[in-house]
Parts: structure tokens; sequence; C-alpha cells
């Protein structure tokens, strides 16, 4: 069987999709989901986000050099999901969508008040990459209800991660297996 190449990122699946949270420079929050999201280094701490070019979550995070990543859990998914909307940068979509800004601890982004898990991070950098950009941030804090950490992981048992598979279908991780490694 051959697959169009153009589906090359669909047989990476599920990736896990998370919310991100940004400032414009006038104070103008925004939120959209992403499923293009990674670590990139363990010291220091980075995330990357590959971001379309000229979205609001680029052009925000170079203009106020931060920004916040929630991972998307069952109990938000179909507000998280529905960050997709397309807004003005002068409007908010946690006003449009119903989703609450709650202050972080070292950023100005804010952070999602419904979601058990918000990673703050400092602006390092960001790269194009084909028709996207790679928003790199540097972790500075982590905030996280007590139920959302197992073991000093994500909780995938109790909170259900959603995966993004392609298009409208996404899926629910909240099962673990351990394999051996030698």
């Amino acid at each position: 069987m051959t697959v169009n190449i153009g589906n090359h990122y669909k047989l990476l699946a599920p990736r896990p999709t998370v919310c991100v949270s940004t400032l414009s420079s006038d104070g103008t929050s925004n939120l959209a989901p992403f499923s293009f999201a990674t670590p990139l280094s363990f010291d220091p701490p980075l995330l990357g986000v590959s971001v379309g070019h000229g979205k609001d979550t680029l052009l925000n995070a170079r203009e106020t050099e931060d920004f916040v990543v929630a991972p998307l859990t069952s109990r938000w998914k179909e507000k998280g999901v529905r960050a997709e909307i397309s807004l003005g940068r002068d409007e908010s979509e946690f006003e449009e969508i119903g989703l609450t800004e709650n202050p972080s601890k070292e950023v100005d982004s804010p952070s999602i008040k419904e979601a058990p898990i918000n990673i703050e991070c400092e602006y390092w950098d960001d790269f194009k990459a084909g028709d996207h950009s790679l928003l790199v941030g540097k972790v500075v804090s982590i905030s996280a209800e007590e139920e959302a950490i197992k073991n000093g992981r994500i909780n995938l048992e109790g909170m259900g991660a959603i995966g993004h598979v392609t298009g409208e279908e996404f899926c629910l991780s909240d099962v673990t297996i351990k394999i051996e490694r030698e």
C-alpha cells in the first residue's frame, strides 16, 4: 500500500493535544489548540509547539515573550477544541467559548482555570519549519491540581489526556501499560 506523503502526520497519531494561551501587546488574551507539540530538551526545560505562520499565538508570544501550555484532558475537551475559532486579534477566545482566565505565577499570559495542568513558558525562540513555525518556550513554572499528577507524570488514568488523530477525530488516553526496557 502506498500512502500519500501529505498524510505523514496522520500516521504519527495520536498526537498530544494542548491549548496555548498568550496575551497580545494590548493585553487581549488568546487561546488556541495545537496537536504538533512536544518536549524538546531536559536542560534547559524546553517545549515546542508548531504554529502556522501569522497566527495570533506566534505573534503574541514574540511580542510579549511568554505563553502557557495546557494539556487537553477529558473534562474540558470540547471547549479546548472549540478554541480553534477564528476571531480578530482584539477578541478573546476565552470569553467566546466560556473558559476562565487564571493568573499565572511567573508569566503574564493567563493560565486556564478549567485545565488541571498549566505549563508556563518564557519565549525562547521560533524557527521557520515549512508552512509552520516551531515556537520554543523555556518552562519556568508548572501548576497542577493534586489529582492531575501521578508518580511525577500526568495522571492519564484519572484525567484522560486527549490525542488528535486527524480532522474531527480525537482519542482518549486513559490506560497505561508497562513494557520492560533494558
